[in-house]
């Protein structure tokens, strides 16, 4: 990666990424301290809104949030980071062309090592998908979801937006899940789920509703 670059959250998973890209790298930005960061610790911008402001006018660099919650990285994007707020498609990774095409107009979308995305999935603004998933033909995910690693989701599935995906889960073809949703981790959905649900289990059940 040639233009610079900042993180905003910590996540174990980008940690080859920094180090593969460090001369690139100019800040991160997160409310805690990491031992595991510290090879890179002069490339550290900070962690309050006066460093950004001040790396923003040295480098005006892509900035990809990391966070896992949906929501904070939408605030983040808007109240904060707004038009620095990029795509990050790490490599290992395989997008069938269709789908490259329906996110060229996307922002924020983070999509880790060994993902699979067959053909004509959307991905909308602010999605994250972590390190191992798949998603299958013809798919749908919502705004400022999160796929946790290795989950698989099948074809003509649609997720709405602010849901979280389990880690190891999966989501049957021609299946919908509603806004704001959980699907625990290991679950089998099988069923449509609606708004503000979370499920678990094999196969997954209502557990219990969130407040809207």
């Amino acid at each position: 990666m040639k233009k610079k670059f900042c993180l905003v959250g910590v996540d174990q998973d980008f940690n080859d990424f920094l180090l593969e890209n460090k001369k690139s790298y100019v800040g991160l930005f997160t409310k805690f301290k990491n031992k595991n960061y510290q090879h890179i610790k002069k490339k550290i911008g900070g962690e309050n809104i006066e460093d950004w402001k001040k790396i923003k006018k040295k480098y005006n660099p892509q900035v990809f949030i990391t966070i896992d919650d949906g929501k904070e990285r939408e605030f983040l994007e808007k109240k904060i980071f707004k038009n620095n707020v990029k795509n990050l498609f790490i490599k290992n990774s395989f997008i069938e062309k269709t789908s490259q095409k329906l996110m060229s107009k996307k922002r924020g979308v983070l999509i880790q090592k060994f993902v699979k995305i067959s053909s004509n999935v959307k991905i909308n603004n602010g999605v994250k998908i972590n390190i191992g998933c798949q998603i299958h033909h013809n798919s749908n995910i919502g705004k400022y979801s999160t796929l946790a690693p290795r989950s698989v989701i099948l074809g003509n599935v649609k997720i709405g937006n602010y849901t979280y995906i389990g880690a190891n889960s999966t989501i049957k073809q021609n299946i919908k899940i509603g806004n704001n949703c959980t699907v625990g981790a290991g679950s089998v959905v099988v069923k449509n789920v609606k708004d503000n649900q979370t499920v678990v289990g094999i196969p997954a059940k209502k557990i219990k509703r969130h407040k809207k």
